[in-house]
This record gives structure tokens, C-alpha cells and sequence, in this order.
């Protein structure tokens, strides 16, 4: 799958988990305290992004997660290395 498509799906399940319109999610949306996602929906979209990308976000990096971009970013770079 092609960044882009991994991008969508990413904003996608974000924009569920978190109860957003999808319309609002975009690279530059922030997480946790920065934004109207609480943590909780936060940790709950990342574990759904975990299962349904088959990636790994290990609970200690969640701070680095600022941002929707930096997720992507994450998850992109996790799907190169293993189609290698």
C-alpha cells in the first residue's frame, strides 16, 4: 500500500476512534492535551491502528505522537522496513 492510501486509512480510523468528522483530520491535527481527544481515544486509536496495520506503537513512544503527520510518518516508515 502506497503512503498516501496509508495516510487515509490512518486518518481514517482516527477520525472513528476519536469521534471526529474525518473532514478535520489532517497531518497537522494534534493529540492528547493539545486538541479535544483525550487520551484515552488516543490510546484507543493508536491500539486500533496497531491491529489493523499489523505495526507496532509501543506505549512508551505515545508522547512522540504530537501529531496525526507524525503518526503516518511512524507507521509508513514500520511498513517500508518490513516490505524490504
Amino acid at each position: 500500500m502506497r503512503s498516501n492510501g496509508i495516510s487515509r486509512q490512518v486518518k481514517s480510523i482516527i477520525a472513528t476512534e476519536c469521534g471526529i468528522d474525518a473532514k478535520s483530520v489532517n497531518n497537522k491535527t494534534h493529540f492528547m492535551d493539545r486538541s479535544n481527544i483525550s487520551y484515552f481515544e488516543c490510546v484507543d486509536a493508536l491500539y486500533t491502528l496497531e491491529h489493523k496495520l499489523h505495526v507496532k506503537l509501543p506505549e512508551s513512544s505515545y508522547y512522540k505522537y504530537t501529531t496525526v503527520g507524525g503518526v503516518v510518518k511512524d507507521i509508513v516508515r514500520q511498513l517500508k522496513v518490513r516490505s524490504k
